[in-house]
């Protein structure tokens, strides 16, 4: 992890992406690759950005009239999947597990969407009930 830049209490994830130091070492000690994953997207895009987005910009296929998504940064897709690498590159040397463990970075970022989504919807619910009250 010595690739990383420090400055000015933020770490350079590379590409101009930077995040603050603080949270980077704490999701150095998160365990398992989704909740990694989780926290990095979230570090990376802010719930607001990902609560309107999708991973790939296509429309679920659950939903008849759904309207696709504006697609996630393919740049910043790219950054998430190089620090998760080089994450499981510490734990591993075997490439076939490096590569089924990163084939599951669209599913985590799009569990966390749809977890974001799902908390605003019962917040709204909430919000709601609360002012029929």
């Amino acid at each position: 992890m010595d690739k990383y830049i420090l400055d000015n209490g933020k770490v350079h994830l590379g590409s101009g992406i930077w995040v603050d130091e603080e949270k980077w070492h704490q999701l150095q000690v998160t365990q398992g690759d989704s909740k990694y994953t989780k926290n990095l997207a979230v570090m990376i895009w802010g719930t607001d950005v990902l609560k309107n987005r999708s991973v790939t910009g296509v429309a679920t296929k659950k939903k008849k009239d759904a309207v696709p998504k504006p697609p996630l940064s393919p740049h910043k897709l790219s950054i998430v999947r190089e620090c998760l690498y080089d994450r499981i590159a510490q734990e591993t040397v075997d490439e076939t597990e490096i590569a089924q463990r990163l084939s599951k970075v669209n599913k985590y970022i799009c569990e966390k969407i749809m977890d974001i989504n799902k908390s605003c919807k019962n917040e709204e619910r909430r919000e709601a009930k609360y002012n029929l009250q």
